[in-house]
């Protein structure tokens, strides 16, 4: 499911898998190393939990996006996913034009409002 995920995400020209992990320990690694503008994690990883990553990552770059999906259980998840700091949840189930939206709107809420040349806000 990982490569399907990675392959459609690849195909967009604006978007960049920079990294790959599969627990939660591999995944922080991962993050630290590559600094990526938005993390996406699975609630059940290999050897631990998704919901550890995102207390993790919520711990120490608490304004980073985190997208969390499963496709099991898709309520409860995605209720525990948001309860410890998830900013978005895609049900695999969904498909990955979705997961890619969701990625996508993660990204324009967190770039900066830039002034217009009146002096205005935007």
């Amino acid at each position: 499911m990982r490569r399907s995920l990675v392959e459609a995400i690849e195909r967009e020209t604006d978007l960049t898998v920079c990294g790959q992990a599969e627990d939660a320990q591999e995944a922080l690694a991962a993050i630290v190393s590559a600094q990526p503008d938005v993390v996406l994690t699975d609630i059940q990883l290999k050897s631990s939990s998704g919901l550890d990553l995102i207390k993790a990552l919520r711990a120490r770059t608490p304004a980073l996006p985190v997208i969390a999906t499963s496709m099991f259980d898709v309520r409860r998840n995605e209720r525990l996913a948001r309860a410890v700091g998830a900013s978005g949840f895609v049900a695999k189930q969904d498909g990955p034009a979705k997961l890619i939206a969701a990625v996508r709107e993660s990204l324009r809420k967190e770039k900066p409002q830039h002034k217009s040349d009146s002096g205005e806000d935007n």
